[in-house]
């Protein structure tokens, strides 16, 4: 679970309706279930004509994995590739007995074409197919999430715009005393439109942008020390390369130098 994540949406929402209740003394005025409906439809509908089913159904998915990704451990891989450049230095096929216990398969992968024999140049050009591969999957599902941002305030106002010509299709000596209430009323569906383009939709897209970020980076650091492997460098070698990749307060250090 991201802690971050549900944190600041509970935040968020917390202070929000507190501040509902404390300007408004009410929150009835903010439910309006036609405006839902018009916002929520448009934005889908809109999103549907834009992208295939398929893409569209898969970032629903993909909402939920923003609840419960961490932050992948750099400094830990690094400690696990330094072990597998150890043990390589006795031969490439001593990593094959590794295997069945990386759980990265990016990571899994490129020890497999290690122990298989790859060229270094083959190894690079395939992983660095997939990590470019993946980036462009994965910021596609950020800008879906990007285009539904787009779309809300928009049919947010198309709410509000029906209901303003509700209202004045209505309107009579009568009723002037209901002009300020149901003027807010139609202004609920803009409300709607804002709240979800910028503290559901945009966020979403931020996060997932992050996420894929920090896939590659960790993908582009698997594929460099593969290659360090497949060049047989020094552990200790190695190590000091991989450390420009983390933050200084988090960088490893070998209790050993392997050969010394």
């Amino acid at each position: 679970m991201n802690i971050t994540t549900v944190f600041g949406i509970l935040l968020s929402f917390t202070l929000l309706i507190g501040a509902i209740i404390i300007g408004a003394g009410t929150t009835d005025i903010f439910i309006n279930p036609y405006g839902a409906m018009i916002v929520l439809g448009g934005i889908f509908g809109a999103t549907l004509i834009s992208y295939p089913l398929k893409d569209v159904v898969r970032v629903f998915w993909v909402f939920f994995v923003v609840f419960r990704r961490e932050e992948p451990r750099l400094d830990r891989y690094i400690r696990l590739i330094v072990n597998f450049s150890t043990r390589a230095r006795s031969g490439m096929l001593n990593l094959e007995a590794e295997l069945p216990r990386i759980k990265n398969l990016f990571l899994r992968d490129g020890i497999q074409m290690l122990v298989d024999g790859y060229s270094s140049e083959e190894i690079k050009e395939m992983l660095e197919s997939r990590i470019h591969y993946r980036e462009v999957r994965e910021l596609s599902e950020a800008q879906i999430f990007r285009t539904m941002a787009a779309f809300a305030p928009a049919f947010g106002m198309v709410g509000t715009l029906i209901g303003l010509i509700a209202m004045l299709l209505n309107m009579s000596p009568e009723n002037l005393s209901m002009l300020g209430p149901n003027m807010a009323l139609a202004l609920v569906t803009t409300f709607y439109g804002l709240i979800l383009a910028n503290l559901v939709f945009k966020p979403i897209a931020l996060k997932l942008e992050r996420k894929t970020e920090e896939a590659v980076l960790l993908m582009n650091m698997i594929t460099d020390s593969v290659i360090m492997i497949q060049k047989e460098w020094h552990p200790q070698k190695v190590e000091d390369y991989l450390n420009a990749y983390v933050p200084p307060h988090t960088r490893t250090a070998m209790v050993h130098r392997a050969g010394d």
